[in-house]
């Protein structure tokens, strides 16, 4: 199933302050959830109806909004074994408060 993907301001933000190659990598998977699905990629749910995108040591933290598409709040590089709750916490904030 394909899925639209939007990306909220602070999204952008952090995709930009990341490196070339890990902004090729993570651009190529929301490619193949658009194009493809998004069974094709490695997401994980996070509970509170929040969800993560894992590429490589990136994550991509998001909500299904209605219809298929998919709302991205924060990306960032994960360093730990859990997703650190700030990220988690911030990713609800942004996408709770999330209008078009």
């Amino acid at each position: 199933m394909k899925y639209q993907i939007i990306l909220t301001k602070q999204a952008r933000k952090d995709l930009k302050s990341l490196e070339k190659y890990q902004q090729e990598k993570l651009v190529s998977d929301y490619s193949t959830i658009q194009n493809e699905s998004i069974d094709v990629v490695n997401i994980k749910s996070l509970g509170n109806k929040l969800f993560e995108i894992k590429t490589d040591n990136l994550r991509s933290l998001f909500m299904y909004k209605e219809g298929r598409i998919i709302v991205i709040g924060v990306i960032f590089i994960k360093k730990t074994q859990k997703t650190p709750k700030q990220y988690m916490e911030k990713a609800l904030r942004i996408l709770t408060n999330y209008k078009d």
